[in-house]
């Protein structure tokens, strides 16, 4: 399982992003993607899920295989608790979530979902949509991770929890982390730097 790109090109007005970019990505690592602001670290992770196209070259997908994003444009519904954000995006997935599972990924993830699951998202803070999130990235299980500042707002436990989630994930996903973060820089096996 690898997404590959081939010489890549992407142009935004003009500014070129990317010129003959050609890289690959497998399970087994996580591939940190740092640069300046501006440099395409997003626009890289969202090649790399084919929500935007290249100009011209080729990004090869694996068939089939389901993609979860966790980045800073992630919205959650204000209006619905914790737990029906949770069971809202997972059924989008063709996933039913038990109260047990919901209970475990609170764990998991630092949220507690005996005091915060019924409780609407437009009251938590920054830090617990982040946990609320990472909680949704994880509930979908899909193949590949792509993953935009995904410790941003998160106190140092709740940091570690997703650090030890993503060592867990990788023998078995792509995950494609765009950073800026030394620490989540650390935690990654490939470094890919952008120029700007």
């Amino acid at each position: 399982m690898t997404i590959q790109f081939d010489a890549v090109t992407l142009t935004f007005g003009k500014h070129k992003i990317f010129d003959g970019l050609s890289l690959k990505f497998g399970c087994g690592k996580i591939f940190g993607v740092t640069g300046a602001n501006g440099a395409g670290k997003s626009t890289l992770l969202k090649l790399a899920g084919k929500i935007i196209n290249p100009d011209s070259g080729k990004v090869t997908f694996p068939d089939e295989k389901k993609i979860a994003a966790l980045s800073p444009e992630m919205k959650l519904y204000d209006g619905l608790t914790a737990r029906e954000n949770l069971k809202f995006f997972a059924r989008l997935r063709g996933k039913i979530l038990s109260d047990e599972k919901i209970s475990e990924l609170g764990r998991r993830t630092g949220l507690d979902m005996k005091t915060f699951g019924d409780e609407r998202t437009e009251n938590f803070s920054t830090g617990m949509r982040q946990r609320l999130k990472f909680a949704i990235l994880l509930a979908v299980d899909a193949d590949i991770w792509l993953l935009d500042e995904p410790t941003a707002n998160l106190d140092d436990a709740g940091r570690e929890n997703f650090f030890a989630e993503i060592q867990a994930a990788k023998p078995e996903k792509i995950i494609l982390l765009a950073t800026n973060d030394k620490l989540e820089a650390d935690i990654c096996d490939e470094i890919i730097t952008l120029p700007l």
